[in-house]
């Protein structure tokens, strides 16, 4: 039994610190996050790294919302494992991260990779 507690414990300390130590390389090569606003960013070319502040007013679908700043509407894709437990509601402002998608024949939309309430 205690051999059983003993893995269980390394399995969890491993699963904890994997989440905690995360690091980037942001050298030569590596395209940086810009802070846009929706109208820039719907100029911006296909997978760019974005950065965005405003509001969700309204879920459209699975996993999908709209997305408003002062500048304009743009569709949202946030996964359940980005929300990270947040509730947030349209009088809430969000910083959002993510990359751009511009698919053919299909609304640009930001894919977030991450979301914090400001």
């Amino acid at each position: 039994m205690k051999k059983h507690s003993i893995f269980y414990l390394f399995c969890l300390l491993i699963i904890i610190s994997a989440g905690i130590v995360h690091a980037q390389f942001t050298g030569p090569g590596v395209q940086q996050s810009q802070a846009v606003t929706v109208s820039q960013a719907l100029t911006l070319p296909h997978k760019t790294p974005v950065i965005l502040t405003g509001t969700i007013v309204e879920g459209i679908g699975r996993e999908k919302y709209t997305f408003r700043d002062s500048t304009g509407e743009i569709i949202v894709e946030i996964e359940r494992k980005v929300w990270r437990g947040l509730s947030v509601s349209p009088s809430d402002t969000v910083e959002i991260s993510g990359k751009l998608e511009k698919e053919l024949f299909k609304k640009p939309k930001i894919e977030v990779k991450a979301i914090r309430i400001l």
